[in-house]
């Protein structure tokens, strides 16, 4: 581990001088004559109360190009690639968060690309999807040591409230549709005993409400047209009723999409919004299910993203459309304000917060990407990545006034960042994994 000190970068408004800081080259002697009494103006205001730059202490986790490494809970884990030149044993390695110590490395004979991960009860959920799909498989590893507890020959599809793992079982191990053999399972994430299973109708297509990443809904549209709303935690039948037209078996079902407390169904251009828990019908509105989707980031509102473009708001006591914004690709509540994004330079994205009400803009936030959700207050955690050199700024973005408090500066990375334990993790460029700490309160 190598400890390097990042200075202050201190406060600037969008608009003015936003651009990535670069270096002013100027004569030895002007630089310490100008340095002098730039100290003596900051005495002078601030006095004996100006703090010191705190240093972000940086560590590194080893990993190769083609490694899966992600981070979960208080941990960090490297899964290294089955589709190396030299065939070796795959390996998943765990080291502590924000320390990267290295705590066990085991072996993992998984197959294919990692579909999903997760971790409930002191064990890590990994879901491998690989091309040959009757290789799916599901293995629960003990989080402290490595240990394989279980593996099952199914997908993985989430983690219930009651901190059941859900799988969804066929005979030969693939993710296809319901020929009336596949068996959905919720086990116990430790010893992997079976707590309850549906066996799902022939044609009958499942789709699950989600609450951040736990499914709390289990929704099956059967070929007759009938919908069956379960609860994830038991299986258990909360509403049924008559919504759909009937289709063969083999047919897809319409499009059905989420929001808050409700299930929106496709019927054409239209949608009908019914309550989850009763089926009962709320309104109908013009929402193309099959150009646009209701994103989870709006919390209490109705925010939908249009695949090519374009975001509205919709009232979800009516279904009116309150506003859109046509130039926009994503949507986000921060704080007392909606922060929309739309493309630019370089992969970043301009972001600018919006009334929720109205949709009118409040500030133009600049061009950033977003490494960390909103905190509740509305801060945002952003950086802005010089492609020329590879260094990225870091920095504390608020919503209301557009004023971005930069933090750090890291170097050598892809872009590729999330904030977690307190610290901002990155990929570097050499495939290896960057742990900057600690992140500053705004």
């Amino acid at each position: 581990m190598t400890v390097t000190g990042v200075i202050e970068l201190g406060e600037i408004r969008h608009g003015a001088g936003l651009a990535v800081p670069e270096p002013v080259r100027t004569p030895m002697r002007w630089r310490f004559t100008w340095a002098l009494a730039g100290l003596a103006v900051l005495a002078t205001i601030l006095g004996p109360a100006l703090p010191e730059p705190a240093p972000l202490a940086e560590a590194t986790i080893p990993a190769r190009l083609g490694d899966a490494a992600f981070s979960m809970g208080e941990q960090f884990y490297v899964v290294t690639s089955d589709r190396t030149i030299v065939p070796t044993p795959r390996t998943i390695t765990a080291y502590t968060l924000p320390g990267a110590t290295r705590l066990w490395q085991a072996p993992l004979q998984l197959a294919g690309a990692l579909h999903g991960v997760s971790a409930v009860r002191g064990q890590l959920l990994i879901s491998t999807q690989p091309e040959l799909q009757e290789q799916v498989e599901t293995v629960s590893i003990r989080e402290a040591t490595g240990q394989i507890m279980w593996r099952r020959r199914a997908l993985f599809e989430g983690v219930t409230p009651q901190g059941q793992v859900l799988l969804w079982a066929s005979p030969d191990g693939t993710p296809s549709a319901s020929t009336g053999h596949e068996v959905l399972q919720a086990v116990d994430p430790v010893s992997g005993t079976i707590r309850w299973d549906y066996r799902v109708p022939a044609g009958g297509w499942l789709s699950y409400r989600y609450s951040g990443q736990t499914p709390t809904h289990i929704v099956t549209l059967l070929p007759s047209g009938r919908v069956e709303v379960r609860d994830a935690g038991a299986a258990r039948v909360l509403a049924a009723a008559d919504l759909l037209p009937a289709r063969p078996p083999a047919t897809p079902a319409s499009y059905v999409q989420f929001a808050l407390d409700m299930m929106l169904v496709r019927e054409g251009p239209m949608v009908v919004a019914y309550g989850l828990e009763r089926l009962d019908r709320r309104w109908s509105a013009v929402i193309d299910l099959a150009t646009e989707y209701v994103t989870p980031t709006c919390r209490d509102k109705l925010c939908l993203v249009a695949h090519l473009g374009g975001v509205r708001l919709i009232d979800p006591a009516t279904g009116r459309m309150l506003w859109s914004d046509p130039t926009s690709t994503s949507i986000d509540q921060a704080g007392d304000y909606l922060v929309v994004g739309a493309r630019g330079r370089d992969g970043l994205t301009e972001l600018t917060s919006v009334d929720p009400a109205t949709g009118r803009e409040r500030a133009r936030l600049g061009e950033w990407t977003v490494i960390a959700p909103p905190a509740d207050h509305g801060e945002l955690i952003v950086m802005r990545t010089d492609l020329a050199t590879s260094r990225a700024w870091l920095a504390h973005l608020d919503p209301a006034t557009g004023g971005a408090h930069f933090f750090g500066v890291v170097g050598g990375v892809t872009g590729d960042c999330e904030v977690r334990a307190g610290a901002v993790i990155c990929r570097r460029l050499n495939a290896s994994v960057g742990i900057w700490r600690p992140v500053p309160l705004p």
